[in-house]
């Protein structure tokens, strides 16, 4: 246990800001990192099992509601309004992602096309849960990037990364 736990602080990184969500959203990253490791791994002939990705994502936003009893403490008024604001900018880039992908786009590429979108949501997210989004923003667009320029490599490599650094992340922030 850390000094700053035995002082009952919250964790916070080195500028002293805490980021009492990070638990929280540990949790969700790990359930969501397991759902598309599951839904690659169980997807028989299919690139994705839907139905297992589904799943995690259900768990995921059913441990939204336990969330209270991770967090370390009252969100800020600016950590509330950059999670609000990464979420709004998630579901606006995917609306310009399905009107700009043209039709009979390869599965494949669609979900990569989802990771940069997911990758860049990430990215103010720093702000409600740590600079780690920061990295983790950051790698998951690199390795969506990546699958995009390296087509002739099955996207299940670059999948299956994205849900490990997912679930690794999240273990981190739950961690702390």
């Amino acid at each position: 246990m850390t000094a700053r736990k035995k002082m009952g602080k919250p964790d916070s990184d080195v500028t002293g800001i805490a980021f009492p969500m990070a638990r929280s959203g540990g949790l969700f990253l790990v359930l969501i990192g397991a759902g598309l490791v599951s839904a690659i791994a169980f997807s028989g002939e299919a690139l994705v099992n839907y139905t297992v990705f589904f799943a995690g994502v259900g768990a995921a936003t059913v441990s939204l509601f336990v969330s209270g009893r991770l967090s370390a403490g009252t969100p800020s008024r600016i950590q509330i309004t950059a999670l609000v604001f990464a979420i709004g900018l998630e579901i606006i880039l995917f609306a310009v992602l399905g009107r700009t992908l043209p039709r009979g786009t390869a599965e494949s590429v669609r979900w990569l096309w989802i990771s940069v979108v997911v990758g860049i949501h990430f990215l103010p997210m720093a702000l409600s849960f740590g600079p780690r989004m920061l990295l983790l923003g950051a790698a998951c667009i690199v390795n969506a990037v990546l699958g995009l320029l390296l087509p002739q490599l099955p996207y299940e490599i670059f999948g299956l990364f994205d849900g490990c650094l997912k679930f690794g992340f999240g273990l981190w922030l739950l961690s702390s």
